[in-house]
């Protein structure tokens, strides 16, 4: 009997020691001296303010330094706890000494993108020290978006013709979009704020596509804007211009940021572009066509062209565009599932491209896939393209990326053939 007696004192001492050791190595967060304060100020040219919520309705939350919320002693997760409760209450949480954050937000998530959608947070990096009690300072929160308003020259208001939309997208693949209703012949825009969350990365592009009936015709606007970040309100503005060459089209300016002058246009310079149908524009597609050449024979379909490893094989890609009516306008739509191609299209000029009159920023895309351009093409009835050369730089963006070639020739005749180039992904 011995033995079994001295073997349960054994054990009870160890779980003694245990829990000694576990206490130990806690320490205590007390809420009755947390503060929450809001900054409602947001970025713009002149004083802009937002109405604030309360701070009595702001949710906290424990996270560790993954960002993942953490759980008490006790096995409560602590996340969306209310700030008015742990004030109220003098809260004192019982964690594992450590390094913490609070954040402090006023809605539970932070929606991709919407109207009238404000959401306030913050955070606050904690220490919890074992057998103490820490005592957090003050929490500022601020606007956790970007917020975009758009507004239309009266003079474009009063041409429009018909409906339209202005789609905003700051996340790729989560558009906004701001409609443009017509009622009583006349344009009735969306006037509410749109709010946008976030990506990971610090700054992101605000891309701006304008879809609207002009003067009877449908017509087509891209622009985007660089150095998005949290808390600024970038108010939009639509205005009609004439392009040096006598032509009516409009453009997308930003009115009220406080950075104007810095803010850089990264898609299409503006210019008229008839999306719709045309009902004086000839019949039929004036017999263009894009092809490979005739001695090109390592791939057989412009829809499915699997780039091999240059380590282990030279791509040969040679294609040719027939344009018997020559060549007025050639453009190039590229829609790819690659986030990083997308975030270099965005550097390099944007997804869309003018190959007789590229931009300056096109450059670099010419460099990954070195399409022919320039003026030069203008009037050209066959356009080579040797793609050859980029075989190496785009191998390093795996997935499907498909290149739509837009071309109109001097007739009006216009056409649009794909080509899909595939990066398979590395084993």
């Amino acid at each position: 009997m011995l033995f079994p007696a001295l073997a349960a004192a054994a054990f009870l001492c160890l779980s003694c020691n245990e829990r000694m050791e576990r206490f130990s190595r806690e320490g205590n967060l007390s809420f009755s001296d947390f503060e929450l304060e809001i900054n409602n100020e947001v970025d713009t040219k002149g004083a802009g303010q937002l109405d604030a919520p309360e701070p009595e309705d702001f949710y906290i939350s424990v996270l560790d330094e993954d960002g993942e919320a953490v759980r008490d002693k006790d096995g409560n997760l602590l996340s969306g706890l209310s700030y008015a409760g742990l004030k109220s209450a003098g809260k004192v949480l019982s964690l594992k000494a450590g390094h913490y954050v609070l954040r402090a937000q006023s809605a539970g998530e932070v929606p991709v993108c919407g109207f009238d959608c404000p959401v306030f947070s913050g955070e606050l990096p904690v220490r919890v020290t074992a057998g103490e009690t820490s005592v957090p300072g003050t929490i500022t929160c601020r606007l956790a978006q970007c917020m975009v308003s758009i507004d239309y020259d009266e003079g474009l208001l009063a041409s429009m013709t018909g409906k339209g939309k202005a789609t905003v997208e700051l996340m790729a693949g989560s558009p906004l979009e701001y409609a443009i209703a017509y009622e009583g012949s006349r344009a009735v825009p969306e006037t509410r704020i749109g709010y946008f969350a976030l990506p990971a990365s610090s700054e992101s592009s605000l891309v701006v596509t304008f879809l609207a009936t002009v003067g009877g015709k449908s017509q087509k606007m891209v622009k985007a804007f660089s150095g998005v970040k949290a808390a600024q309100w970038r108010q939009l503005m639509l205005i009609p211009m004439v392009t040096p060459e006598g032509t009516a089209t409009f453009d997308i300016v930003i009115d009220g940021y406080v950075d104007d002058g810095e803010l850089l246009s990264l898609l299409i310079a503006p210019q008229e572009e008839i999306i719709g149908e045309d009902p004086s524009a000839p019949a039929g597609d004036g017999g263009i066509t894009l092809a490979f050449e005739e001695d090109c024979t390592m791939f057989d379909d412009l829809s499915r062209i699997v780039v091999p490893d240059p380590v282990e094989k030279t791509m040969d890609l040679r294609l040719v565009a027939t344009v018997p009516g020559g060549v007025k306008s050639f453009t190039v739509d590229i829609e790819t599932e690659n986030a990083a191609f997308k975030s270099a299209l965005a550097v390099a000029g944007g997804p869309h491209i003018d190959l007789v009159h590229p931009s300056a920023d096109a450059s670099v895309v010419f460099e990954v896939v070195p399409f022919p351009h320039g003026e030069d093409l203008a009037g050209m009835t066959e356009v080579h393209f040797n793609l050859s050369a980029a075989q190496e730089p785009i191998s390093g963006f795996e997935g499907s990326h498909t290149f739509h070639m837009n071309v109109v020739d001097k007739n009006g005749c216009k056409k649009t053939i794909s080509v899909t180039m595939i990066i398979p992904g590395k084993e």
